[in-house]
């Protein structure tokens, strides 16, 4: 009893706040795994939309969420990104609950942008909410626990959604939409019992002036964020990528597909923490983001020599192909925690944290659209050129965050003594 105590708590960040924080994601995403498991049935069969419409309001509302992350972070550093976080949960409940009433095409395009916006608002105001309750030295490792908090808890989702797909009826379908709106509010009451932030002081805030555009301006950290988010398309290599190309070019199982996706999932669980080691500071960061481009470049290259090869060993090297992609994406997504944390402005981390999902978000959205071209038309040499491309944009993330680094730390010096922000650990 006391060793599983022990390794569930291997797997948690340390009591008080940063663990309420860490389970908001965990309810967060049994919610999401409930709902996403069987959101493309529930749209087709249950709402009666075409596939082509659902893909086109996904992408619509894909477009338009990213506008709001600037606008969201800046309110949170006004008033509080606990207060805004809150609000956006709430939104998302109300939001997934209209799922239940839409009968048209014109209706779900109204439903999923209220929660992109919502959802592309929570995540400047979470990441700043972070950094007031996480001392700077811990904000990636707690970035890493709830990361793994998220994959865990989208798996049980999955696994809960089982009934109802079996069902195959509106009811199921409905619970699955009732389960996820649950999860928002229970997420809405952690989220309210755990402390409050407070806003920057005025006189501070004046010391201090902003142009209009903020952290827009600020070429380096938006082009460090865009590195980031194409780092970040080795999802969609994953979602997308793998099942098209086992399917349509391989002689391996189509069971395979499910096989690789555990097996994902069970190393992100079990390493994501160990990964993020080191990408506290900006320049480890950077190293991550380099090894991460190699990874991503090694995983397509190995992927690209499953056409030819017979079943067997066709599925055991796509499980190589999948245990480097994975270590790509453990490697990128520390990079990009430490790289948005450390170059952020401290006193304006929402508005900065912002404009880094912006650039990322941004950056990836021709992800499904490449992965899909290169994979499906380019064959093995596709493969690689989607390689060369990660390879690219770890690489030149090192200088990149060199000159971040040395330029923030010219601002700081710069600027008038300011208190620090007050912590919550």
């Amino acid at each position: 009893m006391s060793s599983t105590s022990s390794g569930v708590a291997a797997l948690l960040p340390p009591r008080g706040p940063l663990r309420a924080y860490a389970l908001t994601t965990l309810v967060d995403w049994i919610g999401n795994g409930l709902f996403h498991t069987g959101a493309a049935l529930f749209f087709t069969r249950v709402v009666g939309l075409g596939a082509t419409q659902v893909g086109l309001g996904l992408t619509i509302a894909a477009l338009l969420g990213p506008t709001v992350a600037v606008p969201a972070g800046r309110l949170g550093d006004r008033f509080g990104h606990r207060r805004v976080y809150l609000a956006t949960v709430l939104v998302r409940a109300v939001a997934f609950a209209g799922y239940l009433v839409v009968d048209g095409f014109a209706a779900f395009v109204a439903v999923v942008c209220a929660i992109a916006l919502a959802e592309s608002a929570s995540r400047p105001v979470r990441g700043a909410y972070l950094a007031r309750i996480a001392d700077d030295s811990a904000l990636v490792a707690v970035s890493a626990y709830t990361r793994v908090m998220l994959n865990v808890g989208f798996s049980l989702g999955s696994l809960g959604a089982g009934a109802a797909l079996a069902a195959d009826s509106r009811t199921g379908y409905a619970a699955l939409v009732l389960g996820n709106c649950l999860s928002y509010a229970i997420v809405a009451v952690i989220v309210s019992r755990m402390p409050d932030d407070r806003p920057m002081a005025a006189p501070v805030a004046a010391a201090r002036p902003v142009h209009r555009l903020g952290a827009l301006r600020d070429r380096r950290f938006l082009t460090l964020a865009a590195l980031s988010g194409l780092l970040y398309v080795n999802a969609d290599i994953l979602n997308l990528g793998l099942p098209l190309w086992i399917s349509s070019r391989t002689h391996a199982p189509t069971w395979t597909v499910a096989a690789l996706m555990l097996l994902n999932t069970a190393l992100v669980i079990l390493l994501q923490v160990r990964a993020a080691r080191g990408s506290d500071t900006v320049s480890g960061a950077a190293v991550a983001g380099r090894r991460a481009g190699w990874a991503l470049f090694a995983a397509c290259a190995v992927t690209a020599t499953t056409a030819a090869l017979p079943p067997v060993p066709a599925v055991l090297v796509l499980a190589v192909g999948v245990a480097l992609l994975t270590a790509g994406e453990l490697l990128s997504s520390a990079s990009g925690w430490g790289i948005s944390y450390g170059l952020a402005d401290p006193h304006r981390q929402g508005e900065f944290l912002g404009a880094w999902s912006l650039g990322s978000d941004l950056a990836r959205a021709g992800g499904p659209l490449l992965v899909a071209a290169l994979v499906t038309h380019g064959g093995a040499p596709g493969w690689l050129l989607l390689g060369t491309l990660f390879l690219a944009a770890g690489t030149v993330t090192v200088p990149f965050a060199g000159r971040g680094a040395v330029d923030r730390a010219k601002e700081t010096a710069g600027s008038p003594a300011e208190p620090s922000a007050p912590k919550f650990g």
